[in-house]
């Protein structure tokens, strides 16, 4: 059963992308620094392309309208990342409300820095009603990111457009290569939200959220190619008490990517695909990881993608516990790992898995599957899954082969199953 189990998730790491050695694995680009505010990449405090930019053009009413800076031009051309950095400069050392204006037109820069301390009042806005968009060349962003937050309060709205223009930079990406700049990062960034925005071809992972607490992401539209490489939806880690709700993704990797040090995170309404699924994980990469708890990811639809509710481990991981997560009333159709525990993520080394899975419920979820193995819960030797409870799961086979049997796959994993099971559940072990 081992070999058997071993043999398909190769096959479906191929699927996944997993042979470039990169894919899918917690970056910890995003927990750097704080760097200065008006610092570009933690460096000189002039932005990429110059001398200090102008000043920010703020009007009675506390905002600062980027179109309103000496020489900015919403062309999609005109550089105006000075213009845009500035704006928020200014904007940050106020004293008064403060919201920068991102107004309609096509407004093209390199790499942002958006941090703080501000004394301006919380929350800071950045209202984007046009589109913002990336240098396609990936040296305008030397710190590996193109938008930068780092700033308790900051309240991002709008319903405008960040485009990464990554098209041209997926193709430079080679396998085992440098990753390509993330678009939206935010770190320590407290009690602040995201909502109502596009978020399309970035150039690496769209949105990466990191070292913060009290986060709210809501109505989200974020857009990549199946194939694009490495272009996570929503990442991530070191987190507590975030939501993500009411949000499209689709793009070439995991629609939303859960790593270490996550606590109380709700995923609720999101609909997912192209993509990988929705991830815990991958956990156990670093040796200084910590330990993921009360995760709940509910009412959401799955289509189209390679893999659905997962949780993922790397082998020869540093001992840490991976507890209290609920997957629960999910539609997921067309995905080849419906539902998924792999403790054999990118398994290239020889040591087992010590992250502890315990208390894991999958409950309510229904679709169709392009595999025969709609539940495979693959856990680790070392330290077996237990507490896992699969219930009321009813899947339809939709791939090629002539045999629609459908099963489900266990391995160090104790595990119940309960309600209406279509597969069946593993016997006991």
């Amino acid at each position: 059963m081992k070999v058997i189990l071993s043999i398909f998730l190769l096959v479906s790491y191929v699927a996944n992308g997993i042979e470039d050695g990169t894919c899918n694995l917690y970056d910890r680009r995003g927990l750097v620094e704080t760097p200065a505010a008006g610092d570009a990449a933690g460096g000189a405090a002039a932005p990429a392309g110059g001398a200090a930019g102008p000043a920010g053009a703020a009007g009675g009413d506390g905002v600062f309208d980027i179109s309103k800076c000496p020489n900015a031009k919403g062309d999609g051309s005109t550089d105006v990342t000075q213009s845009v950095q500035k704006s928020w400069d200014d904007a940050c050392h106020s004293t008064a409300n403060a919201k920068i204006l991102i107004p309609q037109g096509e407004w093209l820069t390199g790499e942002l820095n958006f941090a703080g301390p501000c004394t301006a009042p919380q929350p800071i806005s950045i209202e984007i009603i046009g589109t913002l968009k990336a240098k396609p060349d990936c040296g305008a962003f030397p710190s590996g990111m193109w938008i930068n937050i780092f700033q308790t309060g900051v309240k991002i709205f709008g319903g405008g457009t960040l485009d990464g223009q990554g098209c041209e930079a997926w193709k430079t990406k080679s396998p085992g290569g440098k990753a390509l700049p993330d678009s939206l990062c935010i770190t320590q960034c407290n009690a602040s939200s995201a909502e109502n925005i596009n978020i399309v071809n970035s150039k690496g992972f769209n949105v990466k959220l990191v070292e913060s607490h009290d986060f709210i992401a809501d109505h989200l539209n974020i857009s990549c190619a199946f194939d694009s490489p490495n272009t996570d939806g929503i990442h991530l880690g070191e987190i507590t008490n975030a939501t993500i709700q009411n949000t499209v993704i689709g793009t070439g990797d995991d629609c939303i990517s859960i790593g270490d040090n996550s606590v109380d995170i709700l995923v609720n309404n999101v609909t997912c695909g192209p993509g990988h699924g929705i991830s815990i994980g991958s956990l156990g990469r670093y040796p200084d990881e910590k330990d993921v708890k009360n995760i709940m990811v509910q009412n959401c639809k799955l289509m189209n993608t390679t893999n659905g509710a997962r949780i993922k481990t790397m082998h020869e991981s540093p001992a840490l516990t991976a507890s209290n997560i609920t997957f629960q009333d999910l539609t997921i159709e067309n995905a080849f790992n419906p539902i998924i525990i792999d403790q054999h993520y990118f398994a290239d080394k020889p040591g087992p898995s010590k992250v502890k899975i315990t208390g894991v419920t999958f409950k309510n979820i229904k679709g169709t599957s392009l595999s025969q193995e709609v539940v495979t819960l693959n856990c680790s030797d070392a330290v077996p899954c237990e507490g896992i409870t699969v219930t009321d799961v009813d899947f339809k086979y939709t791939g090629n082969c002539t045999n629609t049997t459908l099963v489900s796959v266990c391995a160090n994993a104790k595990a119940t199953f309960g309600g209406v099971m279509n597969p069946p559940g593993c016997p006991p072990a």
